[in-house]
C-alpha cells in the first residue's frame, strides 16, 4: 500500500533537485566585480575601525577572490539541496516499501 505522503515527498524531492541544479548552474556563472569587493572591504574596515585591504587579483574585470568565494557559497547550497533531495527520495522509498 502506497502512503498518501509518497507523492508529496516525491514532488518535494524533485523541487529540491531542481533547486540544486539551479544553485550549481548559478555557481558556474556567478562573477563579482572588483568595485563590489573594494566597496565591501571599505565598509568592513569602517565598521571595524581599521584600514581596508585593497589588494587583489582581477581577470577580465572580475575579482578572483570575490568570484571564487561566491562560487563556493552557491556550490555549497547546491550540494545541501541535492542532499535534501536524495534524503527525501530515500524516505519516499522507505515509506513505499512498508
Amino acid at each position: 500500500m502506497v502512503s498518501s505522503w509518497t507523492p508529496l515527498i516525491n514532488v518535494a524531492s524533485i523541487l529540491f533537485g531542481l533547486a540544486s541544479a539551479g544553485a550549481w548552474f548559478y555557481a558556474s556563472i556567478v562573477k563579482v566585480t572588483r568595485e563590489k569587493v573594494v566597496a565591501r572591504r571599505i565598509k568592513e574596515a569602517e565598521r571595524n575601525g581599521g584600514e581596508p585591504n585593497l589588494g587583489g587579483a582581477t581577470l577580465d574585470g572580475w575579482d578572483m577572490s570575490g568570484t571564487l568565494a561566491a562560487q563556493s557559497k552557491w556550490s555549497a547550497w547546491g550540494a545541501a539541496l541535492a542532499a535534501c533531495s536524495i534524503a527525501l527520495q530515500a524516505v519516499g522509498l522507505a515509506i513505499a516499501s512498508v
